[in-house]
């Protein structure tokens, strides 16, 4: 690697974890909030981003008094998210306007290299941009933290399933969080290539109750204890299997608190014995669907039916959202929170 190359990637990669540290993003997420929120982040900083249906363009990002971001929306949100991240690097380290085809989106699920088409400062502004990208939305200590929370150990994260799921929570595609798993050290050369040749459509095809899901840009989740009192951002369409272990013979079922919130359809419900043993633990899998913007919680208590106090209890909190047209939702609170403020002076 030629040394501006290298300094470029150490640029953006050190501009990302800056800019966690002044928005306080580390604490934010550890205050129950799942993954890095690119467009508060966005909105924080005074960048506007509008959401269009681009045509050939993931986004672009223009200078000025006021600078501003395109998204497009053309593409699934976690497409979205890295583009976001993307174009604030370029807000942040005072480039030039880009405008940015799906090549930034090969380019940094493949590792691939930047062509360059207008010459090498361009070609530098690129590799900082995405080195930006990736730092700000899968730091290390983001994918440790959903580790320990979920008791996920280094060979779990070699599993495509696991690595899916982390995906989710993280808020990014498949493919860039494998490269983020081998940037970290987590995995090998060896696992990153074998998970890349794995497609989430075959993942969710595998989880169950997902069928349409697994055809469309829709996501399926899989949430357990270690989900329990977290804030879980969704999509409309998307699935959500409550997978928790039970300890049925000894009695104790994971039984619902109450009935879902109308904003969820429960799909169904399937008990899995982990063997042939009498008394084995078992594992309970209730599935949902997401079918309307609101939110909502699913609680659920761990007992023996017949007795009135609960072993354990664990709750979802779950936020579903519909995919973003015009001014960004993050813009627009910043808007009217400056609006009271300024009433309030």
């Amino acid at each position: 690697m030629i040394e501006p190359i290298r300094q470029a990637r150490l640029k953006g990669a050190r501009a990302a974890e800056r800019i966690q540290r002044i928005l306080e993003v580390r604490q934010r997420i550890m205050a129950t909030h799942e993954c890095v929120d690119v467009f508060d982040a966005l909105a924080w900083l005074d960048v506007r981003v509008v959401f269009k249906p681009l045509d050939g363009l993931l986004g672009a990002y223009i200078r000025g008094d006021q600078p501003g971001v395109m998204i497009s929306t053309k593409r699934p949100l976690s497409v979205q998210r890295f583009t976001a991240a993307h174009e604030l690097g370029h807000a942040v380290l005072a480039h030039e306007p880009s405008l940015d085809s799906p090549n930034v989106l090969r380019r940094a699920a493949y590792n691939l290299k930047t062509p360059k088409i207008s010459g090498f400062a361009s070609y530098l502004q690129e590799i900082e941009a995405d080195a930006f990208a990736g730092s700000f939305l899968l730091p290390n200590w983001l994918i440790s933290h959903h580790a320990r929370k979920h008791g996920w150990s280094r060979g779990d994260l070699s599993n495509e399933d696991t690595v899916y799921q982390l995906a989710l929570r993280c808020g990014a595609s498949y493919q860039a969080t494998v490269w983020a798993l081998e940037r970290n050290g987590i995995i090998d050369e060896q696992a990153r290539g074998w998970l890349l040749n794995v497609q989430p459509k075959q993942i969710k095809h595998r989880i169950g109750h997902v069928a349409g899901a697994a055809e469309t840009r829709n996501d399926a989740w899989v949430l357990n204890e270690g989900d329990g009192g977290a804030d879980i951002a969704i999509n409309v369409g998307d699935t959500v299997t409550i997978a928790l272990a039970q300890q049925a013979g000894a009695g104790y079922l994971w039984l619902p608190k109450a009935p879902p919130p109308s904003v969820l359809t429960k799909l169904d419900t399937m008990v899995l014995v982990e063997s042939d043993c009498i008394g084995a633990p078992s594992m309970k899998r209730n599935f949902y669907r997401a079918e309307e913007q609101g939110v909502g919680s699913l609680a659920f208590e761990h007992k023996r039916p017949w007795e009135s106090a609960s072993h354990e209890e664990v709750a979802f909190h779950l936020s579903i959202t519909t995919p973003e047209q015009g001014l960004s939702r993050a813009n627009r609170a910043r808007l009217v929170q400056s609006r009271r403020d300024l009433n309030a002076s």
